[in-house]
């Protein structure tokens, strides 16, 4: 599958942009989503999560999961519910399918697409490129690179993957401006 035509790079400065970005895009979420976080070591990428909980409305401390490689953050029950589980892919020896049902993820790609899940999921996985043929075909990647000419910033790529992130892309754009 090739990505789609919807593409949106945003130049971010400092940590509060960054989650300013995320909470744009949070707020637009209304499907269950995959999200598809690249970037080297500080490019961001828990940071911009950050601002995706914070956009969703659940009212959670966020760190990184490092060390834990999965932090779930939820709110509320039933049809109204949120939940945003964040997984980070860097310390799994390959990222290989066994390692990766080791921790549970299969399950949360269960969830992610039953039809009858209630409330709303969002999985967020830092390192994604680790993952590769593994990688879902319908999600958003956010890729944070350093810019150029100031070390604070960071170019941030957003790349839609079927229509679902097509629209979000096409909605948080607007929001932004």
């Amino acid at each position: 599958m090739t990505p789609s035509t919807v593409q949106w790079q945003v130049t971010t400065h400092g940590p509060d942009q960054a989650i300013a970005l995320g909470r744009c895009i949070g707020q637009a979420i209304q499907t269950n989503l995959f999200i598809a976080l690249s970037g080297d070591l500080g490019a961001g990428k828990t940071t911009f999560t950050k601002g995706l909980v914070a956009g969703m409305g659940i009212p959670a401390p966020v760190t990184s999961p490092t060390f834990t490689l999965i932090n779930d953050y939820e709110t509320e029950r039933g049809l109204q519910a949120r939940r945003l589980v964040h997984v980070d892919v860097y310390r799994l020896e390959t990222a290989s399918t066994a390692e990766l049902d080791g921790i549970g993820f299969s399950d949360l790609m269960d969830d992610l697409e039953a039809p009858d899940t209630p409330g709303l999921l969002v999985l967020v996985v830092e390192w994604a490129d680790r993952l590769g043929p593994l990688l879902p075909q319908h999600r958003l990647d956010v890729i944070s690179a350093p810019h150029a000419d100031d070390p604070d910033a960071r170019l941030v790529t957003l790349r839609a993957w079927g229509l679902t992130a097509e629209s979000l892309l096409q909605h948080s754009q607007k929001a932004w401006r």
